[in-house]
């Protein structure tokens, strides 16, 4: 799978760009399950990619899910993940320089999030969902 800022994680044969990889070192990759996040080398810009789909990724990345999932709607958390004000508080626990910034995995996890009951979680996310559906709608009709 390949990890985009835009369409989350997808299958790599659904990228316009060729990674070429040797089948050999697919051992050494890292599983991703439906609902996870994969932190990717952008992770600065907000690179946190959603998975939807199963699939294995690049061992450089880092692939997180929730410890209790029964409380977290990850269609939610994409949209956090990739909000303005979520990517500047990244800034804080960042390392590196310009392009070549990475997030600190453990210090990501001392951030500290409030957030709504699950089920309002999915309803904002179901809600942002629609908006996402009708504002690309638009944009084909009038390009």
């Amino acid at each position: 799978m390949s990890a985009t800022q835009n369409r989350g994680m997808i299958r790599r044969d659904e990228n316009s760009i060729n990674i070429f990889h040797d089948k050999k070192n697919e051992a050494g990759y890292k599983r991703v399950l439906p609902g996870q996040f994969v932190i990717h080398l952008r992770s600065f810009q907000g690179g946190f990619a959603h998975s939807a789909i199963e699939g294995i990724t690049s061992p450089a990345y880092t692939v997180f899910g929730f410890s209790e999932p029964e409380k977290h709607d990850s269609e939610y958390w994409k949209y956090v993940f990739t909000s303005k004000s979520f990517i500047r508080r990244l800034e804080t626990v960042t390392y590196g320089i310009r392009d070549g910034r990475s997030i600190s995995y453990d210090e990501f996890l001392t951030l500290g999030f409030a957030y709504p009951s699950k089920a309002e979680q999915t309803a904002i996310a179901q809600y942002l969902d629609k908006l996402s559906d009708l504002i690309t709608l638009h944009q084909r009709l009038y390009f």
